[in-house]
């Protein structure tokens, strides 16, 4: 059994932390993503708004370590973010700017 974990968001990055390195020497990039649209909830259309903390791992952190107030398209997975904070967040897996 396949189980299905994949989230598409467009969102704008509010903030972007400090690029770090894991022990095996991999880049590191938390970044705050906020996101708003309208919705159509049951027939009804609702504003949603929201902010998500997001990760990118590798070579595209280091491309968008300085990029913040910029429209995103972002593929990723949500995972807890350590053993010790269950609270979810995106891992990135690919990540491009909105030209709407």
């Amino acid at each position: 059994m396949r189980l299905n974990n994949l989230l598409s968001l467009t969102a704008q990055i509010a903030k972007a932390g400090s690029l770090r390195y894991t022990p095996a020497g991999i880049p590191v990039l938390d970044l705050m993503l906020e996101h708003e649209s309208w919705q159509e909830e049951n027939g009804q259309k609702c504003l949603v708004k929201f902010e998500i903390p997001a990760r990118l791992l590798g070579k595209q952190a280091e491309q968008w370590q300085y990029r913040q107030q910029i429209m995103v398209e972002v593929e990723g997975f949500l995972a807890q973010r350590s053993q010790r904070f269950p609270r979810p967040i995106l891992r990135i897996q690919n990540i491009k700017e909105y030209k709407g």
